[in-house]
């Protein structure tokens, strides 16, 4: 291999690497406050922690009594 091109490669998995190698820990912190449901409804979703509990609730109902799906013409019947 030439050097150019050894040269040409390790600049180019340069522009790989991150600009800044220390870390604060914010970054951590506002990815584990982004995965608790607020106590309070978002503005943008009116969804608070008690509705989005009832929500799993019917969810994981669901599985344990599945309602019946009617005969579809792609499917054929039963």
């Amino acid at each position: 291999m030439s050097r150019a091109l050894v040269l040409f490669l390790l600049a180019a998995l340069g522009g790989c690497a991150s600009p800044s190698r220390i870390a604060s820990g914010d970054t951590v912190q506002a990815l584990m406050a982004s995965q608790i449901i607020p106590p309070k409804p978002h503005a943008a979703t009116g969804m608070d922690g008690v509705a989005a509990v009832a929500a799993q609730a019917r969810y994981e109902r669901s599985y344990v009594t599945p309602t019946a799906q009617a005969d579809s013409p792609t499917f054929g019947k039963k």
